[in-house]
């Protein structure tokens, strides 16, 4: 298997696009209480900027503006002296790897809101794939990696427990968001098996174009597939179906009850319903979730009532 430590670090060959991007990404969540979140923060190097920062949410509040906390910041120098994993944003966001591939120290406290975590992997890091141009456009590289998030947030005053089942990701390239269309980004995680799928295409079904099966301790990325849209909720899908088959030959099917999921709209031109997941594969829960995008415009219209969801 190819070393993929370099995938901690900054990218090698950065360009001088503006828009030359290093992302990291990292999911949260207590399933019982159908809550979500996540970390994430994208370095733009040659701009000299940060953005990004912690969400979490419920399905009591799925907007910036009421969920259950949002700081996803866009204005912000990148940290003089700072890497990929090890810095401390201007929102108090710190990230430091305690281990290279495999643990990872994340804290944040500002507005009464902290978070005192610890990401361990559980599962082999994948090498994202395509050569869908839209999803060219937006990362040169892109890994994906299994594994489990542990350890406290405090929302003012109050307590989580936080033991769950997290993928990590990070890119790096010239991320340019204006090409890529809509689909899905999606995932489910048990302690001895993943998988991890994007779908791109609009309506009711749409086509695998790369992602990974994680199982009997084998590696395998994605071939072909299709996820297939059961039922529409107000915003994106609320149940689907997921067919897909790996380089190794193994073939799956999972369904997934899809909560409403947060109205992301950090990266302006597209909007993301981003939500936590309950898969059914093989009579094992895998949790996880899906990253419904889709062109702001378009999704504007829709939330007006001016387009149909599965149109």
């Amino acid at each position: 298997m190819n070393d993929l430590s370099f995938a901690d670090h900054f990218g090698e060959g950065r360009t001088e696009s503006p828009y030359w991007n290093e992302s990291v990404w990292f999911s949260f969540s207590i399933p019982e209480r159908r809550i979500h979140g996540m970390i994430q923060y994208y370095f733009r190097p040659n701009m000299g900027m940060l953005n990004g920062g912690p969400c979490m949410w419920d399905p009591t509040g799925t907007f910036q503006w009421n969920c259950l906390y949002y700081n996803w910041s866009h204005l912000q120098a990148a940290p003089e002296g700072g890497s990929k994993f090890d810095m401390e944003a201007r929102n108090s966001l710190r990230v430091k790897m305690i281990e290279p591939l495999q643990r990872y120290k994340i804290d944040y406290d500002k507005e009464g809101f902290k978070l005192d975590l610890t990401w361990e992997a559980i599962g082999p890091v994948h090498e994202l794939h395509t050569g869908d141009p839209g999803q060219q456009s937006t990362a040169k590289f892109h890994i994906e990696q299994p594994g489990r998030m542990t350890g406290t947030i405090r929302r003012h005053g109050e307590s989580f427990a936080v033991d769950c089942f997290s993928m990590r990701d990070t890119s790096y390239g010239a991320r340019e968001y204006e090409s890529l269309a809509r689909g899905g980004y999606f995932w489910g995680i048990s302690q001895d098996s993943a998988f991890h799928a994007l779908c791109m295409g609009e309506g009711w079904e749409a086509n695998c174009i790369g992602g990974f099966i994680w199982k009997d301790g084998q590696l395998g990325s994605l071939v072909s597939g299709k996820r297939t849209i059961v039922d529409y909720g107000d915003f994106g899908p609320a149940k689907v179906l997921f067919e897909g088959t790996d380089r190794l030959g193994r073939t799956m099917e999972a369904s997934g009850i899809i909560d409403p999921g947060l109205v992301f709209t950090g990266y302006t031109d597209h909007t993301v319903v981003w939500s936590l997941a309950e898969w059914d594969w093989d009579g094992v829960t895998h949790w996880g979730d899906n990253q419904e995008f889709a062109p702001s415009e378009w999704f504007r219209q829709m939330a007006r009532g001016e387009r149909r969801l599965g149109e």
